[in-house]
């Protein structure tokens, strides 16, 4: 019965694995995905050992073992530690800056010098963050981003540009129109990013001890967008990874099933 165990055991250990892998196949799909994204962080995998089992073994015939204190009773023996497979342990978001690059669009904006800095914008459901820094106006000449946000200033409201006439965005976010300064962008930075978790597309939204307070240990680039920090040829290769971590778990699982009917068969015939 204890041999059927670790046979079941193995299945399971095996099965894990394998769902682990198909959740780094999912991940890595994602980055790829968004890796003309402008502001997209790309997502990691932390993965660990799932909680082992200790295996003792049984001695039922006492006169085999030295010293048995209690004769005639069964002593067991520690033989040693049984692995139960992998799990997911975190699905942090490297916030890693991407590279610049030049769009021409004056209402384009990126962060650079400090990717713990973004900007602040008003959502449905609240007050949320993101890098992504292409913005546009409304028919009522009110800044959004191409979601359709209400890009926010440093009052916390809703940035109004006039009618007609070029827009500037100094490095401090000070937005001037027509000479006149229209507003200055929110760029917001965290005491902990572990605690900033992405929502929707290119939103952040801070939870625990993310602790958002404003910043001026940033530089805006107008102009200019954030592209993604995903890297293609490593996702790539973390898909190759993936995909025979999942083929090696597949034949374990077949070779253990087997190895399970064998021994079914095998009892069968004794009984």
């Amino acid at each position: 019965m204890r041999r059927f165990f670790l046979l079941v055991r193995g299945l399971y250990t095996s099965a894990s694995g394998a769902l682990v892998a198909e959740s780094m196949v999912d991940n890595v799909a994602n980055n790829l995905a968004n890796v003309n994204t402008s502001g997209f962080k790309q997502t990691l995998l932390q993965i660990q050992s799932a909680p082992s089992l200790d295996i003792y073994r049984i001695q039922t015939d006492p006169g085999k073992t030295a010293g048995n204190p209690l004769p005639g009773r069964p002593v067991s023996q520690e033989v040693g530690e049984l692995g139960t497979g992998a799990l997911i342990y975190d699905t942090p978001t490297s916030f890693t800056q991407g590279p610049l690059q030049q769009t021409g669009n004056p209402l384009d904006v990126a962060i650079s010098g400090n990717a713990n800095a973004f900007f602040t914008v008003q959502t449905p459901n609240g007050v949320r963050y993101t890098r992504d820094g292409e913005f546009a106006e409304d028919a009522q000449g009110i800044l959004r981003t191409r979601d359709g946000n209400t890009v926010l200033n440093t009052q916390g409201q809703q940035i109004q540009l006039q009618q007609q006439g070029q827009v500037t965005i100094e490095q401090d976010g000070t937005i001037v129109q027509n000479g006149v300064t229209v507003g200055q962008l929110a760029l917001t930075q965290f005491n902990s990013l572990l605690n900033l978790r992405p929502e929707g597309v290119n939103l952040y939204n801070p939870s625990g001890n993310a602790g958002p307070s404003p910043t001026t240990a940033a530089t805006v680039q107008q102009g200019m967008l954030e592209t993604s920090n995903s890297s293609v040829v490593k996702s790539m290769v973390d898909l190759i990874t993936a995909e025979r971590w999942f083929d090696a778990n597949e034949k374990s699982i077949m070779t253990q099933d087997n190895a399970t009917q064998t021994a079914i068969s095998v009892v069968g015939k004794t009984s």
